[in-house]
C-alpha cells in the first residue's frame, strides 16, 4: 500500500506576500515573509497531491507527483515512476496532512511530514494509520514534485498536531543570493552520513546522536508515534541496545547548501543474540546553518524494516 499524505491551512501566500510588500518592513520581516510565503507553495503542492489522490486515485496522483527520477521502497528503493507504471488501479482512499514542513533558503528543496489514514471504502473509518514523509524538488518548470517518499506504519494519532515549521529566531533566514557546488556539497554530505554509521558502530548509536542529530528532531518508527527531540530519541535507542549500521545509497542538497537528504539501507544487531536482527530502509532530512554554516544535522530521521518473507 502507498503510504502518504493530506494537507491542513497554513499562511496564504497572498498573506505572505503581502507582508513582504508593506512598506518600512525591516529586512528581517522581509526575509521571514519570503520564507513563508515560499513555504506556502511547498504546503499548496502537498494539499493538491492530496486533492489529486481523493479525486482522481491513489495510483494516479503518485504518478503526477512523484518526480521522473523519484524514489519509493517496494521494499527496497525503486524508480517510482517505472513501479508505479506497472501497477493497476486500486480502490481505497488514502488521506494525509503534514504537521512539519520546512524548505531550503533558496526555495528549491523542502519535506513534508504527518500523519495518514486508509479506507478500504470511502465510506468505512480508516483501517490503517500511519506517518508520511516526503522530499519534494522544485523542477525546471518551476512545479514541485516528491524526489522520495516513505512511511512508517503506527497506531491512530493520539492528539491532533498543527502545521508548523523549524523557522528559529527570526531573522534565521538571510535569502543571499548563494548558489553552492552542489555535487561538492552532496558528496560533503553522503561523507557526514558515512561517518554517522562509523560512530554508531565505533562508539555506539547513543553516543553517535550527540554529534549527528538535531535536538528537536522528529524520529518515525514503526508501530509507535512520532518521536520528538533526542532525548525521546535516546529513550528508544536505549531499551532495544544494539549495533546499527547503514549503507548510503543517495541524496541530494539544495543549492543554498542548507538542507539536504540522505537514504539508504540499515541493520540492526541486537545486543541480545535471542533477539532477531532487522534490516530495513532510511530517510533523512538535515539541515546546517543559513547559508550553508555550521555542522549538518538531521532533523527527520525514518528508518523502517524490510518485511521479512515467509516461506
Amino acid at each position: 500500500m502507498l503510504k502518504d499524505k493530506r494537507s491542513v491551512s497554513v499562511i496564504p501566500v497572498a498573506l505572505a506576500l503581502a507582508g513582504y510588500s508593506l512598506a518600512g518592513v525591516s529586512c528581517t520581516e522581509d526575509t521571514e515573509a519570503r520564507y513563508e510565503a515560499m513555504l506556502s507553495t511547498l504546503v499548496e503542492s502537498e494539499r493538491a497531491f492530496a486533492g489529486a489522490a481523493a479525486e482522481h486515485g491513489t495510483l494516479e496522483a503518485f504518478r503526477t507527483y512523484l518526480a521522473d527520477d523519484g524514489v519509493l521502497f517496494r521494499p527496497r528503493a525503486v524508480n517510482a515512476q517505472e513501479w508505479l507504471s506497472a501497477q493497476p488501479d486500486a480502490p481505497g482512499l488514502l488521506s494525509w496532512e503534514p504537521v512539519l514542513a520546512d524548505i531550503a533558503e533558496a526555495g528549491d528543496l523542502g519535506f513534508t511530514t504527518g500523519p495518514w489514514d486508509f479506507r478500504a471504502d470511502r465510506a468505512a473509518a480508516p483501517a490503517a494509520h500511519g506517518n508520511f514523509f516526503s522530499v519534494w524538488k522544485k523542477q525546471a518548470d518551476g512545479a514541485w514534485r516528491v524526489m522520495i517518499d516513505h512511511g512508517i506504519s503506527n497506531p491512530p494519532p493520539e492528539v491532533t498536531e498543527q502545521l508548523r515549521s523549524p523557522a528559529g529566531e527570526p531573522g534565521s533566514h538571510s535569502w543571499w543570493e548563494l548558489d553552492v557546488d552542489v555535487v561538492t556539497e552532496l558528496e560533503i554530505l553522503l561523507q557526514v552520513d558515512r561517518a554517522f554509521a562509523a560512530a554508531s558502530v565505533a562508539n555506539g548509536m547513543l553516543q553517535a546522536l550527540t554529534a549527528h542529530v538535531n535536538s528537536d528532531v522528529r524520529a518515525l518508527r514503526d508501530g509507535i508515534q512520532p518521536l520528538l527531540g533526542i532525548e525521546a530519541l535516546r529513550e528508544l535507542i536505549s531499551e532495544r541496545p544494539g549495533t546499527v549500521e547503514w549503507t548510503v545509497l543517495g541524496g541530494d542538497v539544495s543549492r543554498s547548501g542548507d538542507l539536504g537528504y540522505t537514504y539508504g539501507e540499515y541493520t540492526f544487531v541486537p545486543g541480545d543474540p535471542d533477539e532477531p536482527g532487522e534490516q530495513g530502509n532510511y530517510v533523512r532530512a538535515w539541515r546546517r546553518g543559513p547559508n550553508g554554516s555550521g555542522s549538518w544535522r538531521v532533523v527527520v530521521d525514518l528508518m523502517s524494516a524490510i518485511p521479512t518473507r515467509s516461506n
